[in-house]
């Protein structure tokens, strides 16, 4: 993990990744319910429930700033290929296949984003693999000035 990111922010940047993982995940959900409320129907394939349950994971994984590129990617390949299989499969047209399309579009660009950028220091990730700190005791090097 240490060599994807070669840092992670804290302060005002840490709060705005913060910020765009839980806005990210929460479209994920909805885009992810909105699959699986429509693959109830016997006709759809398990590829789709797959595609669903793909999507809310990696809406868990990015609000909890887990493996935050690995759910970035996911998250965006995935709601590309919801996003063509609502277009294909769902009878939604006007206004609400124009708010879909929106959501789609800033869902797969957030979760790019923040494949790209990683997950910040209010993370698991940066909790998990962050900055370490070692302090030497003046004792220790003391003594090797002394020699």
């Amino acid at each position: 993990m240490d060599r994807l990111y070669s840092k992670f922010p804290a302060g005002s940047v840490g709060l705005a990744l913060l910020l765009l993982r839980v806005v990210d995940g929460l479209g994920l959900v909805g885009i992810g319910v909105r699959v699986l409320t429509a693959a109830g129907t016997p006709s759809e394939s398990t590829s789709v429930l797959l595609l669903g349950l793909v999507l809310v994971a990696s809406a868990i994984l990015l609000i909890l700033g887990l493996r935050t590129s690995l759910a970035g990617s996911a998250a965006a390949i995935c709601t590309a290929g919801a996003a063509l299989h609502c277009r294909h499969n769902l009878n939604v047209l006007g206004s609400e296949m124009f708010a879909w399309s929106c959501l789609f579009a800033l869902v797969f660009f957030l979760s790019s984003s923040l494949a790209l950028l990683g997950p910040g220091a209010h993370s698991l990730d940066a909790r998990l693999s962050g900055w370490r700190m070692i302090k030497l005791s003046s004792q220790q090097s003391s003594a090797k000035d002394a020699d």
